[in-house]
């Protein structure tokens, strides 16, 4: 599995893929809608305007825009909505021309969405407290598959693969609107307070934030985004948008036959 990518980053490598992405940091006129970029003054007055924007760091985090002027002294740019305060330094933005912030963010979760219980990620949890004389535990949010369970020992927070690992002939999952796990309680033996560790799999979550990472692949994230916006655009078979996503496709195919990971014990729901 690949180390995790924030959305921020898959966001502007998919841009980029698609055209042209701009990245920077206000360093001038710093207002509720303008600020200055001097690296962006090499590019000619009204080059950026109708650009989508986004904050991706900083005081306004997570919040878009859309460019109304460029003036390339300084390399000033207007935007719309204004800002409740003013653009500080803290504000890393990015700015591409053809599709706006939200179209790619979906784009990269239908790539995520795709492919979810075949790029399974390892998930642990020792939420879950013992009650007395209790046999039935529901399972904590997440879990696809369930593995292993160990049972804490008297000293808090561990577990002995030897000792405190259940048997996994002694334990099954309940299916239903509320998947439980479910002890034999003539082999198992339970102690009242102390925690049970499952060990099992998950899906990548969905991301709804920039700081938000994900775990999957990132050059099959973003060649399967590139190809679902250009599916988008699509209006008839083999135009310009049509050969574009028949090409990011098979790039996508190519990386998806390298991510699967196999499901691990117990399937927590159907």
């Amino acid at each position: 599995m690949s180390t995790a990518t924030a959305r921020s980053a898959l966001r502007q490598s998919v841009a980029r893929l698609m055209g042209e992405v701009v990245t920077g940091t206000p360093d001038t006129n710093l207002a509720v809608g303008t600020f200055g970029c001097a690296k962006l003054a090499v590019y000619a007055n009204d080059y950026f305007n109708d650009w989508f924007g986004r904050f991706y760091e900083g005081t306004h985090l997570n919040t878009d825009f859309v460019v109304t002027d460029f003036v390339a002294t300084a390399g000033v740019v207007s935007f719309d909505p204004d800002l409740g305060t003013a653009v500080d330094a803290t504000d890393l933005f990015e700015m591409y021309p053809d599709f706006t912030p939200a179209e790619i963010n979906d784009a990269i979760n239908l790539a995520i969405s795709m492919v979810e219980e075949e790029a399974l990620q390892d998930k642990v949890d020792a939420t879950l407290a013992v009650i007395a004389s209790t046999f039935e535990y529901t399972i904590p949010t997440g879990f696809v598959y369930v593995d292993q369970i160990f049972q804490e020992e008297s000293t808090a927070d561990r577990y002995s693969p030897s000792g405190d690992l259940i048997d996994y002939r002694h334990w099954r999952v309940l299916h239903g609107s509320t998947p439980k796990i479910w002890f034999d309680n003539n082999y198992v033996s339970l102690t009242t307070d102390r925690n049970l560790r499952l060990v099992g799999q998950a899906v990548q979550a969905q991301l709804s934030l920039d700081a938000s990472t994900c775990a999957i692949s990132k050059a099959y994230i973003i060649y399967q985004a590139k190809a679902n916006l250009h599916f988008s655009r699509v209006d008839e078979q083999n135009d310009a948008h049509w050969n574009k996503l028949q090409a990011a496709q098979a790039l996508a195919d190519i990386e998806r036959k390298r991510i699967r990971v196999a499901g691990r014990g117990r399937k927590v729901s159907f």
